[in-house]
């Protein structure tokens, strides 16, 4: 992981990352580690900019193709509006406060996708997720079509499994043991 994580950008390894390990909660941890810069930065090359700032008074200062949200009087950042980014951005990235001012001005609506949480936002109802309960900090989306479950369940807590078998009335074949 540290060979990968060292010869990729943090935004392509956070893209990556992702979309191999979306049911796993410990990637969203290290997804947001790489997109600030931080662990996965090189020594001597500049990190990626993730985060743009902008003047919570005038909304202006974001670069072209980003609209500026206001969080509260003191806090304003760049946001990319389209469809997939923001979609990309908005369940892991943003607390609510934030999510609810990004999704006025952008006219879109966060919703969790299969492997997200759905702690501050609900599932994609339209992928048939089910918002699952592991414990009182972390709810996820999960997809309870058999080969989705299957492909999933193998990364989940047992917190989380034993919710999501409960919820979707299956029982996980996948199970892996980590050491």
């Amino acid at each position: 992981l540290k060979h990968i994580f060292e010869s990729t950008s943090p935004l392509a390894f956070a893209s990556s990352a992702l979309q191999m390990a979306h049911s796993a909660p410990m990637f969203v941890v290290l997804i947001g580690t790489a997109c600030l810069g931080g662990v996965g930065a090189q020594a001597g090359t500049a990190a990626e900019p993730v985060l743009q700032r902008c003047d919570p008074s005038t909304l202006q200062g974001c670069s072209t193709g980003l609209a500026c949200v206001r969080k509260h009087s003191q806090w304003a950042q760049c946001v990319d509006c389209s469809a997939h980014q923001f979609n990309f951005d908005c369940p892991y990235f943003w607390d609510e406060h934030f999510t609810s001012a990004a999704e006025a001005l952008c006219g879109q609506t966060c919703v969790g996708q299969r492997g997200s949480q759905c702690v501050t936002i609900a599932c994609d109802a339209s992928q048939d997720l089910v918002c699952v309960s592991a414990s009182e900090a972390w709810r996820q989306c999960v997809d309870c079509g058999a080969a989705a479950f299957q492909e999933d369940c193998g990364f989940w807590s047992e917190g989380l499994l034993t919710a999501a078998e409960a919820a979707c009335s299956v029982t996980c074949h996948s199970r892996i043991r980590l050491l």
